[in-house]
């Protein structure tokens, strides 16, 4: 036979996992909501009572982390995501 037409077994699966380990994907942040949302802004509801509350965005509340106190009604940034946290600062 060839070598030009003879696979040595497991050439195949070795070229396929490759391939698919080499595919990126198309939008990064999937089903991410939290880090589609860095760097928006949005307006507090309510008060940042030491540094922590929730905010709404969306249809869905989140929690939010901020290094001061912040009051109702103050227009904030998302900086940054931890877990399920949002952490923003006042703009």
């Amino acid at each position: 036979m060839p070598c030009s037409r003879w696979w040595p077994p497991g050439c195949g699966w070795r070229w396929l996992n490759r391939r698919v380990n080499e595919q990126k994907p198309l939008d990064a942040h999937l089903n991410q909501r939290g880090q589609q949302i860095v760097g928006k802004r949005f307006t507090l509801d309510t008060a940042l009572v030491n540094g922590r509350g929730h905010m709404r965005v969306g249809d869905s509340s989140w929690p939010v982390v901020a290094d001061d106190d912040l009051s109702a009604g103050t227009r904030v940034e998302v900086i940054a995501v931890e877990g399920i946290t949002l952490r923003v600062k006042a703009c």
